[in-house]
């Protein structure tokens, strides 16, 4: 009797891709940078200059936060900015621009090939050419604004160069795809679109101002961006305009809007990306397999759950630290004083609530907010099988168009008015509250100051720590009390959103590093830099 053998059922589920998943699959592959030939002559610089270099980086970059992928325009703009004081038309500074990246390791030495020099400059003389044109009669004021503008545009596109990433291009590309069906503007499709695409660069990409304005440049304008001076001549009577339209994109009534609604569809994505980064070779497989789909997903949703928790404790000891530290200075520096020369005593509860309660009260905010668990896990496994799936631009998603443009605007005058009387109201009653208990505490006005200072300041800092933990957080729980909370804290986070704004504005130690320190300490960087090829070329000359 023949007995079959019993073959095992297979429970996984094959995945169909969209066309857009199928599109992002092949742009990715394709997205790797070009390698130079390997026989190539590079550039390469003094290791000795170059880990001082490096040091100095790290220090700079501690005091001003920006993105991980931001950090190394901004070091271009910043080299930029210094050369042009002594070289207003920035002939002959891409060799040593590019230098000072690889001093600074912005870029891996031995890597950069000698004809970027001719690039890297062809950009740079393109716009300085339309800086020094488009200048010509506008004022003094005019003129900060359009150099500063052009700048940072220029400093995009020669990092863009130096190190293009298209595979971040092309997932940004992707997100943008699937989102724009989704939304209604109430306008014409091509302003839809675009303001879009600017969402996702914020919300998605985390791109900012200056990288989003090369970007539609570049929409706008793909001659200038692939072409020379001459090509920035041609397009020289049409640029004011351009440039009008890109300021006015970056500030459409709806933009924040839109920014807030994209930002609640990126958890999906991030981890989507993930995915790719993780796994290049075979991602399409992965994709393919809703088994192996579903245990990467969860793999990758925990590793990422555990580093927010680290990103958590590690924000809330620094916040402490940091909250501390600056406290007991400004008990030294004006409360202490104050108290000892025009109030004649030591008031030592204000200066004790002062100094205790701020890192007090951003520590209980840390520890109220938690991770995200198994059921989040669910939900974005549940939600990226849509994303890869479904097509956007089929019938039933276009019929569930979010509707904006028209949301923030009250139909009723009256109602307008009722509610900005009670968002007033919210600001009198949550800071009368606050002095009104300092008062009774018998706080003087120094005191008082220092205390709503800080109080605002942790406020919204906390609040931009809790940020990390929704991250990857699809569906935001709302407590009863919410409401509640909410309509006394937003006040005290407005205005600690103003103040450290504000703050940033005037950072004493960027403005010391940035032009006290850096342009002699590059200087000395450069001396070195030849000294060291001098003895070297002497040595070779010995053999």
């Amino acid at each position: 009797m023949n007995q079959e053998t019993e073959q095992p059922i297979s429970t996984d589920t094959p995945i169909t891709l969209s066309k857009y998943t199928e599109a992002l699959l092949k742009s990715y592959a394709a997205g790797k940078p070009p390698q130079p030939p390997p026989n190539a002559p590079k550039l390469s610089v003094s290791q000795t200059v170059s880990f001082a270099a490096f040091l100095y980086e790290k220090m700079r970059n501690a005091i001003e936060y920006r993105e991980d992928h931001l950090i190394r325009r901004a070091a271009v703009e910043r080299t930029l900015r210094r050369r042009l004081v002594l070289n207003q038309n920035g002939k002959d500074i891409a060799e040593p621009l590019i230098k000072e990246m690889l001093w600074a390791r912005y870029l891996e030495n031995n890597t950069i090939p000698e004809d970027k020099i001719v690039n890297i400059q062809t950009i740079i003389d393109k716009y300085f050419y339309l800086r020094n044109e488009f200048t010509v009669g506008k004022t003094q004021t005019e003129q900060k604004k359009i150099t500063n503008w052009i700048i940072e545009v220029a400093s995009c596109q020669i990092e863009e160069d130096l190190s293009p990433d298209n595979q971040r291009i092309a997932f940004t590309n992707y997100v943008y795809h699937l989102l724009r069906g989704k939304l209604n503007l109430f306008e014409d499709i091509q302003n839809r679109d675009i303001q879009v695409y600017i969402a996702v660069e914020r919300a998605f990409a985390k791109s900012d101002d200056p990288l989003i304005r090369y970007h539609l440049l570049k929409l706008l304008t793909p001659d200038l961006i692939s072409g020379t001076w001459k090509d920035a001549e041609r397009i020289l009577p049409q640029f004011s305009d351009i440039y009008n339209k890109i300021e006015t994109d970056l500030t459409h009534p709806v933009a924040d809007q839109l920014r807030r609604f994209v930002k609640k569809e990126t958890p999906p994505f991030l981890i989507l990306r993930d995915l790719f980064e993780k796994f290049p070779k075979n991602i399409g497989e992965i994709l393919r397999s809703e088994e192996k789909f579903y245990y990467r997903v969860d793999e990758i949703c925990r590793k990422r759950y555990d580093e927010t928790r680290t990103k958590l404790r590690r924000a809330g000891i620094r916040s402490f630290i940091y909250i501390v530290f600056t406290k007991v200075i400004f008990a030294l520096a004006l409360e202490v004083p104050y108290d000892m020369y025009i109030a004649k005593h030591i008031a030592y509860l204000p200066i004790g609530i002062n100094v205790l309660v701020p890192p007090i009260f951003m520590t209980a905010i840390i520890l109220s907010v938690s991770v995200p668990g198994k059921d989040n896990t669910k939900r974005i496994q549940s939600r990226l099988k849509q994303i890869i799936e479904d097509d956007p631009d089929t019938d039933d998603i276009a019929k569930n168009q979010l509707i904006l443009g028209k949301i923030a605007k009250i139909k009723s005058p009256l109602l307008n008015v009722g509610f900005t009387v009670i968002y007033l109201l919210a600001f009198f009653l949550s800071f009368g509250i606050i002095i009104y208990g300092l008062a009774w505490l018998k706080f003087n006005m120094v005191s008082m100051t220092v205390f709503l200072l800080f109080l605002t300041l942790v406020t919204f800092f906390g609040y931009r720590i809790r940020q990390i933990a929704r991250e990857y957080r699809v569906i935001e729980k709302e407590g009863v009390l919410s409401p509640i909370a909410d309509f006394f804290m937003l006040p005290l986070l407005r205005v600690g959103q103003w103040l450290s704004g504000e703050i940033a504005k005037i950072n004493l130690f960027i403005f010391i590093f940035d032009f006290v320190i850096e342009a002699p300490f590059k200087a000395i960087f450069e001396v070195v830099e030849e000294w060291i090829r001098f003895v070297k070329i002497k040595k070779e000359e010995m053999v």
